[in-house]
């Protein structure tokens, strides 16, 4: 299947949202920008369904919309990228608590734009993936989160096509001085079973972009597919790499963002000043850097 999608964000739980963006900007990360926008007020009538689960039967709440909808969240903008960063408490009555409570925070989904929200979503209940939340008015979704954690522990959320009210929010955001003019490419996900994983993204319709391929440099295999043209980089460690403590901390699931930058060493240097440094620098001496 082509999706036609644009990258919207990526979304993030924790159980300090603030704690979180302070150390993004603090160290010359992310600028935070505060929640997204509220949305134009809509008469009518509502319906959020959501897993209470990690796995389990969905429980509907529906709800009469009283004005614009409130988002809880902060953003983080990294270059072209926004992190959603959503505060839940850890335990019972949602999901997304039961997945902080079980992992700790981290990036359990990425969103798209789609123009056909409906007729996308369907494309994915009919390969078994379940909806374990919903949002829509009057009958209209406007956000969900569709069950593609088997392998790599990441959802798909979709949204419709933004509209003027969000696209103006986020051309602001990007234009601020201290936005970093990286280019969002994709993530690297960790996964147990990388043939497992591969046969599961394509049969999802992802498109693949690489056969396997052992890089002994960092003791992992990858792999890449992209979707909505967002990398997503498969990786098995094979001997212990940085990516163990990811692994024994948290399982399967995003362990980095991938970013294009015009100055590799530059980059570096400014994080080195911030007391953060590279865990793993490669590439050719002659040709310079090509990631860390």
């Amino acid at each position: 299947m082509s999706f036609n999608w644009r990258f919207n964000h990526l979304g993030m739980m924790v159980a300090d949202r603030d704690e979180i963006l302070h150390y993004y900007q603090s160290i010359g990360l992310g600028l935070s920008v505060g929640p997204q926008p509220l949305l134009p007020y809509e008469e009518g009538e509502g319906e959020i369904t959501f897993f209470r689960e990690l796995d389990g039967d969905p429980v509907s709440h529906k709800y009469i919309t009283g004005g614009p909808h409130n988002f809880r969240d902060g953003q983080s903008q990294i270059g072209n990228c926004q992190i959603e960063v959503y505060p839940m408490k850890p335990g019972p009555g949602m999901f997304i608590s039961r997945y902080v409570e079980s992992k700790g925070g981290g990036i359990n989904h990425i969103a798209f734009n789609t123009a056909d929200i409906e007729n996308d979503t369907n494309y994915f209940k009919d390969l078994g993936c379940d909806l374990v939340f919903n949002v829509s008015v009057n009958g209209k979704t406007t956000e969900n989160y569709i069950d593609t954690r088997k392998h790599g522990d990441l959802m798909i959320s979709l949204r419709p096509s933004a509209d003027e009210w969000e696209n103006s929010w986020r051309r602001n955001n990007e234009s601020h001085p201290l936005v970093s003019n990286w280019n969002f490419i994709g993530q690297g996900i960790c996964v147990n079973d990388l043939n497992a994983a591969s046969d599961y993204y394509s049969s999802l319709g992802f498109e693949k972009i690489s056969e396997e391929k052992d890089d002994q440099e960092w003791s992992v295999s990858r792999q890449q597919f992209s979707l909505g043209e967002v990398s997503f980089e498969l990786i098995q460690e094979n001997e212990k790499s940085i990516y163990r403590n990811s692994l024994s901390q948290r399982g399967e699931g995003v362990s980095e963002i991938i970013f294009e930058v015009e100055d590799l060493e530059s980059e570096l240097l400014k994080f080195e000043k911030k007391g953060i440094s590279a865990l793993v620098v490669s590439g050719n001496k002659k040709k310079g850097l090509d990631r860390y």
